[in-house]
């Protein structure tokens, strides 16, 4: 029988070389995982998903953060968890100190593109993208999200029943988390597998 493709994208600043993406490599040997490397520009973020999505036929779409905005815009018709999802990054990464300053990527990206800048005016891109949520859209989030704030109201109002409120988790997936079986993140994963 074939492994479940999973597609996790990373967020804000990371690659597809994130630790959570590599550790989620590491500990799910039943799921074929796949990654790769999307910027802070939406459209062809999205677009760059949904084609990878078509092309290597993909059973399942998740990210962190802004991995997870971009999992919740996806118009794709397969399961999709968002891990903290940035629901209104126009808004929520204005204030990063990143914002309007050349920085350098936490990972190594496929493109060797190493530094980028994201303006404020970059982060209008944001505004009026269309979020699809979907029967299979699930959404985990931190009980204590130290880099967004407590977004469990706005989680609970896009995900319904389909929101699970983790007190494991802060910002994002700790490797003790991803490596367990009863990881919040990898009990909604089994769902699908």
């Amino acid at each position: 029988m074939s492994k479940k493709k999973l597609l996790y994208i990373h967020g804000f600043r990371s690659s597809a070389q994130s630790s959570t993406i590599l550790n989620i490599k590491a500990n799910y040997l039943g799921v074929e995982v796949h990654a790769i490397d999307v910027t802070h520009h939406p459209v062809e973020s999205i677009k760059m998903i949904e084609k990878y999505i078509a092309d290597h036929d993909i059973d399942i779409l998740a990210g962190t953060s802004l991995g997870g905005f971009y999992t919740l815009c996806a118009n794709v018709d397969i399961p999709k968890i968002a891990v903290n999802p940035a629901i209104n990054p126009e808004t929520s990464l204005r204030h990063l100190p990143e914002i309007g300053q050349e920085v350098e990527y936490f990972n190594p990206r496929a493109d060797g593109v190493q530094t980028f800048t994201c303006s404020v005016e970059d982060l209008e891109e944001f505004v009026g993208i269309e979020k699809h949520i979907t029967p299979d859209t699930h959404i985990v989030g931190s009980s204590h999200d130290e880099m967004l704030g407590d977004l469990r109201p706005q989680y609970r109002q896009l995900a319904g029943d389909h929101f699970h409120e983790s007190n494991q988790l802060g910002h994002r997936i700790t490797p003790e988390f991803i490596a367990i079986p009863t990881g919040d993140f990898y009990k909604v994963l089994l769902q699908f597998l």
